[in-house]
C-alpha cells in the first residue's frame, strides 16, 4: 500500500514538473527582450537627435536589463538610417528614430524611406525652427533681415541640414512666407549649420532651437525669431514670427518606430517602455535642459502626426509652397 502510494506520488510530481517546466518554457519563449537591442539614430553622433536620444538608451537599459546598442546610421539626409530601420528584421529588436526629414526625404530621395513600413511607437519632444545669425551680423531684427534680402536678391545664404531634410524645408517655406530669394547651402547632420554661421561662412539658418540655444545664451549668435505661437521661456526677449508678421510656425519632432511586421505585443512591450520613460524626472530635465520641448504621444496618436504630416508636406508641394529644387 505505501509502496503504491510512493509510487503514485512520485508519478503525480513527475507529471507536474512536467507540466510547470512546459509552462515556463511558454513563458520564456513569449518573454522580451532576452537579448541586446539596436537603437538606430539616422543622424550623426552628437547632433540634435543623437543628444537627446541617447539618454533613453540608458534609461532602456535599466529598464529592459539589456544592452541597448546605438548604432548611428548617417548619410542622406537621414535616409540611410530610416531605410536601415524599415528594411530590419521585424522582431523588436531593432528599432529606431524618426522625424520630419524622414517624410520629406522621400521628395528627393531616388530610394526613400516609406512611413508604410514602420510601426510609430511614440514620440518624445518637439523643436521650434528659429532664424539665427552670427551676432556680429548687421541684422538686429527679423525685420532688417528681410529688408536686407528683398534689396538683395539671391545674395543671402541659409544654411540648412541637407536637401529636403526638416531645416531645408523651414528654410523654403519662411522664404515663401518672406517672400525673399535666398541661396540655400546644405550640410550633412544638424550641427554643420550652425558651425557655419559661427564661422561667419553662412549668414544663416533656420536650424531648430537645441542646435543653436547654447550659442545663443553665450552670445556667439543672435536669434532673430523663434516659430512658436508664444515665446518661449527661456528665451523671452526673441520674439515670435508671428508677432513680427510672419505667418510661419514650423519645427521638428522626434519620436520611436519599429520596422513593419512586428508582433504587436512586443510594440506594446516598446511603447510602454517609451511611456515609462517619459514620466522619468531625470529625462524631461535633460530634455528640457538642451532646449527641446517634452512632448509625449503614444504609438497612435504619434501615427496620427507621421500620417498628418506626409499630407501636409504634399499640400505644399501641391500649393507651390515649397519648391524642392531651390
Amino acid at each position: 500500500m505505501n509502496s503504491k502510494k510512493t509510487v503514485l506520488a512520485i508519478s503525480v510530481m513527475l507529471c507536474l514538473t512536467l507540466v510547470f517546466a512546459g509552462f515556463n518554457g511558454v513563458v520564456r519563449a513569449e518573454s522580451f527582450p532576452e537579448d541586446d537591442l539596436d537603437l538606430i539614430i539616422p543622424w550623426p553622433s552628437g547632433g540634435f537627435t543623437d543628444v537627446a536620444v541617447r539618454p533613453f538608451a540608458h534609461w532602456f537599459e535599466d529598464y529592459f536589463d539589456q544592452t541597448v546598442v546605438v548604432d548611428n546610421r548617417t548619410g542622406a539626409g537621414g535616409v540611410i538610417g530610416s531605410k536601415a530601420i524599415e528594411d530590419a528584421e521585424p522582431n523588436g529588436y531593432t528599432f529606431g528614430t524618426t522625424s520630419i526629414s524622414t517624410v520629406t526625404a522621400r521628395l528627393t530621395a531616388p530610394n526613400p524611406p516609406n512611413m508604410d513600413n514602420v510601426d510609430a511607437l511614440g514620440q518624445i519632444f518637439t523643436s521650434p525652427a528659429t532664424l539665427t545669425v552670427n551676432a556680429d551680423s548687421e541684422w538686429e531684427t527679423i525685420d532688417e533681415f528681410v529688408e536686407y534680402a528683398k534689396e538683395n536678391p539671391g545674395m543671402v545664404t541659409i544654411a540648412n541640414t541637407g536637401v529636403g531634410a526638416s531645416v531645408h524645408i523651414f528654410s523654403l517655406a519662411f522664404e515663401e512666407v518672406a517672400d525673399i530669394n535666398v541661396i540655400h547651402v546644405p550640410y550633412d547632420g544638424s550641427e554643420q549649420p550652425t558651425v557655419a554661421v559661427l564661422g561667419g561662412h553662412i549668414d544663416a539658418t533656420l536650424n531648430i532651437l537645441p542646435d543653436v540655444a547654447d550659442h545663443v545664451r553665450s552670445g556667439s549668435l543672435r536669434m532673430l525669431a523663434i516659430a512658436t505661437h508664444e515665446r518661449h521661456d527661456d528665451f523671452e526677449n526673441v520674439p515670435t514670427f508671428l508677432e513680427e508678421g510672419y505667418d510661419f510656425t514650423m519645427g521638428n519632432y522626434t519620436g520611436f518606430v519599429a520596422p513593419k511586421g512586428v508582433p504587436q505585443e512586443r510594440l506594446n512591450i516598446l511603447e510602454d517602455a517609451i511611456a515609462e520613460a517619459m514620466q522619468d524626472e531625470d529625462i524631461i530635465k535633460h530634455l528640457e535642459d538642451s532646449g527641446y520641448v517634452p512632448e509625449y504621444l503614444n504609438a497612435e496618436e504619434f501615427d496620427a502626426v507621421l500620417k498628418d504630416t506626409v499630407e501636409s508636406i504634399d499640400n505644399m508641394i501641391e500649393e507651390g509652397l515649397l519648391d524642392i529644387e531651390n
